[in-house]
């Protein structure tokens, strides 16, 4: 019987170990779809494009729109939001301080918020830069050239550096707008004219550059079998080796007031670029490292970044950042498809075959992804007021989008 007794309770224990195993298997296995799937946890997303991987999402909206699952006021500005692991991190600005918010992604609750003094930007008002977050902090660049590493938990500062007064690196005519980018341990900045990069966990500096910045955000890219950065610098495009900094190629793109604000797109071995201010666009095609023009075009992308999709590129092309058309454009050889007039400046994403446009005046506009015709398959109108200079975050089927006055809009497209 003693023996019995002692074979059952060695069973319970094996039985309860196993059990717990596959807790934890799925509970990891969840946590990596979760990640791969739901989260957007940087400017354009996890893959530096503006592409979405996300499926299953609602394209049939009712005639008031999507349902608004909650609002919150964050302050002036154009920053975009990032979203990791049920959590949305945006910035904002009241009076003479920045802000970085935490939310939860299901209620829209204030988990933290931190502030802290800055100098207003010129141009804009607020902060523009999108946060970046990772599994252990959250980090963010002001338009005065601050930048704060925090606790993702508690929003406590784990480190912080005045880029500007410490690194004696000039601001650019509309202030700093580079969103900052992890690559691995590597947190990346377009400052100066080919980059910066500092210590993700101690802010050192890595490797760093002279020279007046521009306003896009660095793209990390795969090149000749090693880790690049492409870099829509003050002077053009410049192309830089992520280990050491050095610079690998460059092409001369001169705009009125360096004004070269969206980012460099990847198209295979060639770099598309677009700015506005009468300058066009144009597919650079880096070659052995010599870069040269595969062809150029009028379509001026002011600030609203491009996206790639299948063969075409996706442009809110305009004369201003007041009024913009979406074009198509045959990514091989600059051919339009077709132009639909005056969708309006503001910032769009693809996922699933579809574009998710927010347009400058609140509009958000769901259109195919096809180089056929336009074909716009909802309209929405989120804000009444308040100019709107980014794209829309899909995340987890929500969509986030704000306007410069500073209220942040959560819709739901789950579909459930």
């Amino acid at each position: 019987m003693r023996c019995s007794l002692k074979t059952s309770a060695t069973n319970t224990a094996i039985v309860g170990i196993l059990l717990a195993l596959t807790v934890s298997a799925v509970a990891l296995v969840a946590e990596a779809d979760h990640s791969a799937a739901a989260d957007w946890p940087n400017w354009r997303g996890p893959t530096h494009d503006g592409v979405s991987s996300e499926k299953g999402w609602l394209t049939a909206w009712p005639k008031e729109g999507p349902k608004r699952l909650w609002t919150a006021e964050v302050g002036f500005g154009h920053a975009g939001a990032a979203v990791r692991a049920g959590k949305v991190f945006i910035m904002g600005r009241d009076g003479k301080q920045d802000i970085v918010f935490c939310f939860n992604a299901d209620t829209g609750a204030t988990v933290w918020k931190h502030s802290y003094p800055a100098e207003e930007s010129s141009y804009g008002r607020g902060p523009r830069a999108a946060p970046a977050v990772d599994g252990k902090a959250v980090y963010t660049a002001s338009a005065d050239g601050q930048v704060f590493c925090l606790d993702v938990v508690s929003g406590h500062v784990i480190w912080q550096k005045d880029l500007h007064k410490e690194l004696d690196l000039a601001t650019p005519i509309q202030n700093f707008a580079t969103a900052p980018i992890l690559e691995g341990e590597v947190l990346l900045l377009n400052m100066g004219e080919s980059g910066l990069a500092l210590d993700k966990k101690t802010g050192g500096v890595i490797w760093k550059s002279a020279g007046e910045s521009s306003y896009s955000s660095p793209v990390p890219f795969t090149w000749a079998g090693k880790r690049r950065v492409a870099l829509f610098a003050a002077g053009g495009l410049a192309v830089v080796d992520l280990a050491g900094g050095r610079l690998i190629a460059s092409y001369e793109w001169k705009t009125l007031q360096n004004a070269n604000c969206a980012d460099p797109v990847i198209v295979g071995d060639a770099i598309f670029i677009s700015s506005g201010y009468g300058r066009g666009c144009a597919l650079i095609d880096l070659g052995g490292g010599k870069p040269t023009v595969r062809w150029k075009k009028g379509y001026e992308c002011h600030f609203g970044s491009p996206v790639l999709a299948g063969d075409c590129l996706y442009v809110l092309a305009g004369s201003g950042w007041l009024r913009a058309d979406l074009v198509c454009v045959n990514a091989k050889d600059g051919a339009l498809r077709w132009k639909e007039k005056d969708v309006g400046s503001g910032g769009l994403v693809v996922a699933d075959g579809k574009l998710l446009i927010l347009s400058r005046r609140g509009d958000l506009i769901l259109a195919e992804a096809s180089p056929a015709a336009y074909t716009e398959i909802r309209r929405a109108k989120v804000f009444s007021k308040g100019d709107c200079w980014n794209g829309p975050v899909l995340s987890d089927g929500r969509v986030y989008v704000r306007n410069e006055n500073g209220t942040l809009v959560c819709l739901d497209l789950r579909g459930r």
